[in-house]
């Protein structure tokens, strides 16, 4: 079976936007479970949208300034200053219209839950693509954060109205999701070092191309042809007169 010993590199955008949701989704479930959650409302509908806007506004930057400094703009298939503009403009509306989103933060939620979701899926077909057994896990927690999502969608719950349900929602999500994504990297690991350790394996494996056949040196041999001797007659000789 081929070995697949090519390098994964992964978004540091991405990964950091993963960690970043993850535990804010395991804290807010947290504050909400021990903490008066009139408060918590409060807190979350009052400043939320503005840090999710900055969040956007902060990407579009990053990928703006990655388009130069990188020099992406020599790849004619590359949009990043593009993704960064859009970026920012996003979470410039998403600040200056706060009140409007607000309104749509639980509908948020649920979107960023089914969006955790559909990484632990991808997480799950690479650490199959990688052969590590655990990518079935992944599936699971993928699988189950989508449908609990539509589920909570559908149901329109009221994430900050200090529901048991609400709560347990958020910090399952949370938490299944650092662990998905500790799965990922652990499988990344062990990919890594099964990938060095088949190609240290085929390199001592090998012939040396630069040991030099000792063949070449042996001596060909040599076939002892008997020459056929034919006695020729001399002067004087009377055979020259025999009759044949």
């Amino acid at each position: 079976m081929a070995n697949n010993t090519g390098e994964i590199k992964e978004s540091k955008a991405g990964l950091a936007a993963h960690i970043i949701g993850s535990i804010a989704f395991l804290a807010v479930g947290i504050c909400l479970y021990v903490f008066d959650n009139n408060f918590i409302s409060t807190l979350v509908y009052s400043y939320s949208v503005l840090a999710v806007g900055v969040l956007f506004i902060i990407f579009g930057a990053y990928y703006m300034i990655k388009y130069f400094f990188n020099g992406e703009y020599a790849r004619i298939s590359n949009y990043g200053f593009t993704m960064g503009v859009i970026l920012v403009i996003i979470g410039s509306a998403i600040i200056f219209k706060a009140d409007i989103i607000s309104s749509f933060i639980d509908a948020g939620i649920c979107l960023i839950g089914a969006v955790l979701g559909a990484v632990m899926l991808q997480q799950s077909f690479a650490l199959f693509h990688m052969q590590r057994g655990i990518w079935f896990l992944n599936l699971i927690f993928g699988l189950a954060a989508i449908g609990a999502s539509a589920y909570v969608l559908l149901e329109q719950f009221k994430f900050f109205d200090g529901s048991f349900l609400s709560c347990l929602y958020l910090i399952v999500m949370g938490a299944v999701s650092l662990f998905s994504l500790l799965l990922m990297a652990i499988g990344l690991k062990d990919h890594k070092n099964d990938s060095e350790r088949a190609l240290k394996r085929n390199i001592e494996e090998a012939p040396d191309k630069n040991a030099v056949d000792e063949s070449i040196f042996e001596d060909e041999p040599v076939s002892e042809v008997e020459e056929a001797f034919v006695e020729e007659p001399q002067p004087g000789d009377d055979s020259l007169f025999d009759e044949e």
